[in-house]
């Protein structure tokens, strides 16, 4: 399986603090050979897959955090895998559906320690484009 992996961060702003909140987030790419004949530099793409491909054709596979998620199921989970240390997603999920759930986990746990006022995705090497986790906070909210 191929895979790329992204770093989540998110920061939230209540009246007196702040916080930051993160997870790794898993996406799976389909073994489909066409999708990565589309790939510009083709000959890159045995083993390299730009980001917009797994944003295009990823599937949600698993978040890695030290949160103990208690309703995985709420969250389109299908459980916590011990022997890979990883909360894995129901099959077939979108990588934007799986963003707006991993952001509604970590939303959750701030919620729990402050009053949130303001909540914002923090950008940096290697996350998705910042349109999208926008959009996808948007719709975790």
């Amino acid at each position: 399986m191929r895979s790329w992996n992204y770093f989540i961060q998110i920061k939230a702003i209540g009246r007196d603090r702040e916080e930051e909140a993160s997870a790794l987030y898993i996406v799976a790419l389909p073994p489909d050979e066409n999708i990565l004949k589309n790939v510009e530099m083709e000959c890159y793409a045995q083993e390299y897959v730009p980001g917009e491909i797994a944003i295009k054709y990823g599937r949600a596979y698993a978040i890695g955090t030290d949160l103990q998620i208690s309703n995985p199921e709420e969250y389109g989970l299908i459980g916590y895998r011990g022997d890979m240390d990883l909360y894995i997603f129901k099959e077939n999920m979108s990588f934007e559906e799986g963003l707006v759930n991993l952001y509604k986990i970590l939303i959750t746990d701030l919620s729990k320690r402050m009053q949130i006022e303001y909540i914002y995705p923090i950008v940096d090497v290697g996350s998705p484009p910042e349109e999208v986790m926008l959009d996808c906070l948007k719709k975790a909210i």
